[in-house]
């Protein structure tokens, strides 16, 4: 019998670290960007899926406008 290989356990959050998101206020959605530059997932952030692609639309928008870098520069 083969087994799979175990998958590493992620930390959940038990609360959302928060539920109204515009690409207005970068230092808050900053919280949800690794060091790299990249979106944190829903299970990371412990968002429903509304609204982690509400979260991703305003990350996404601040970017475009220049108020969150695309990627960390070394």
């Amino acid at each position: 019998m083969i087994r799979k290989p175990m998958k590493k356990p992620v930390r959940r959050r038990s609360t959302p670290i928060m539920t109204s998101f515009s690409y207005k206020e970068p230092r808050l959605l900053e919280q949800c960007l690794t060091e790299q530059g990249t979106i944190l997932t829903r299970l990371e952030t412990g968002l429903s899926e509304k609204n982690q692609r509400r979260l991703a639309v305003a990350i996404k928008r601040a970017r475009f406008l220049a108020m969150l870098p695309f990627t960390q520069t070394l």
